[in-house]
């Protein structure tokens, strides 16, 4: 059920029907979604939990704007947590990541205008899920997903062009410390440097 809501939630999100900060009725997604209300408030008492909705009783449901301060603190756990993923699979990596890593960084440079700015977050998912996908570390890979739902899906996508022109040229240095099998350096800049605000 919460991933039902959840997905409902991210395609208003995506369709611009919804924006961070404004309100959903229950009664609205009970309709849409054909649910009744308790199964309703569960799910949406767990995206509360985790962050990414407010439940206000007689008000509604208001989708939660990140703060500079929410994302910043997102940003350091996701590097903490994605560096120490990457180091767990880094021996589980071969030419076949590599290569894949490249194309799909490849692609997002082809789509980081702003008209194709969905797909090049997802891009941006595809790319980093190329190591994810190795780790068999469940608990560190669900919290890596809500922060990257959180900041991804749920938050302002409004990177410049400049700093989605950055993510691309880490991405490449990341490429080429795993390509050089340089385990600790690639994760110490994946923490260090990918996931630290820097503008």
């Amino acid at each position: 059920m919460r991933s039902q809501v959840y997905e409902y939630l991210r395609n208003e999100l995506k369709a611009e029907n919804l924006k961070p900060g404004m309100f959903v009725s229950m009664n609205q997604i009970m309709k849409n979604l054909n649910i009744s209300r308790t199964p309703l408030r569960d799910a949406l008492l767990q995206l509360q939990n985790e962050g990414f909705v407010t439940f206000l009783p007689q008000r509604g449901i208001r989708i939660n704007e990140l703060t500079q301060q929410d994302i910043e603190d997102l940003y350091e756990m996701l590097g903490a947590l994605d560096s120490r993923a990457l180091l767990s699979v880094f021996q589980k990596m071969g030419p076949s990541e590599i290569e894949k890593m490249e194309k799909l960084n490849q692609e997002m440079l082809e789509n980081i205008s702003g008209s194709k700015f969905n797909r090049y977050w997802d891009l941006n998912s595809e790319f980093h899920n190329v190591y994810l996908n190795l780790s068999s570390n469940l608990p560190i890979l669900r919290q890596i997903n809500i922060i990257r739902q959180r900041l991804f899906e749920f938050g302002k996508k409004d990177w410049s062009r400049k700093m989605r022109e950055m993510n691309h040229a880490e991405h490449l240095a990341m490429i080429e410390l795993i390509e050089k099998g340089e385990a600790v350096a690639a994760a110490d800049f994946m923490r260090d440097v990918h996931c630290v605000i820097n503008y």
